[in-house]
């Protein structure tokens, strides 16, 4: 809500033009992309940055349940665990799958035009978290033959997590780039990838410990 008026605030998209770090991980990855572009132009080295939204897709390594809202829900629902939605669940986002992520790094490689600049990788669409979340719950519940709960929402947040992240991905469009998986495309890899492994592990209450210890959940009111 605004500060001022205390009145419902629209997010926008977000351009390349915007640049605010709002933690030290934003600032080094500002830093790496300053340092690309301008040694690129000092030394004549063809130099791109591209900013990806969030990656999804198979693979991504199940001991990591700080970030990744795919692999965080799919984990839960693996094991028949209703997964926790912060805040109110009505955080947006847009979700990119790594072969779109791919075709835009391939398209920087070929396209001279593209040199010196930056440009937004995204998916194209908000989601809200907890449509995510149903999306994920449809997916998985194809391996389980009880119904799978939803969601839930407790009265907690994560100290420092953005409200609303969308990337404009215009600038990269114009050039001939979009993106062509949607989140259904990307969960369905990542559920398929996690039910061929072997000896899956239930990190998830040792992570949630874990973030309470630190303070990066904490409890609304």
């Amino acid at each position: 809500r605004c500060k001022t008026c205390d009145t419902p605030i629209d997010w926008t998209w977000t351009t390349e033009e915007h640049v605010a770090p709002p933690n030290a991980y934003a600032l080094s990855k500002h830093s790496q992309e300053q340092q690309a572009i301008t040694f690129g132009e000092r030394y004549g080295i063809p130099s791109v940055a591209l900013r990806y939204s969030i990656v999804q897709g198979a693979r991504q390594s199940f001991y990591n349940a700080y970030s990744g809202a795919c692999r965080i829900f799919c984990l839960n629902y693996y094991f028949a665990k209703a997964p926790t939605l912060y805040e109110d669940g009505n955080q947006s986002r847009d979700f990119v799958n790594i072969h779109d992520v791919v075709d835009a790094n391939l398209l920087a490689l070929n396209n001279s035009a593209m040199d010196g600049q930056v440009f937004n990788v995204g998916g194209g669409l908000p989601y809200t978290i907890s449509e995510f979340a149903e999306i994920v719950r449809s997916e998985v519940q194809q391996h389980h033959q009880q119904p799978l709960p939803k969601a839930t929402v407790p009265a907690a947040y994560r100290f420092g997590d953005t409200r609303n992240a969308c990337s404009n991905i215009e600038k990269l469009k114009a050039l001939g780039w979009s993106p062509k998986r949607t989140p259904q495309d990307s969960v369905k890899e990542y559920v398929d990838w996690l039910y061929a492994q072997d000896n899956v592990e239930d990190i998830l209450n040792y992570a949630e410990k874990t973030m309470k210890q630190l303070n990066v959940v904490r409890q609304t009111g």
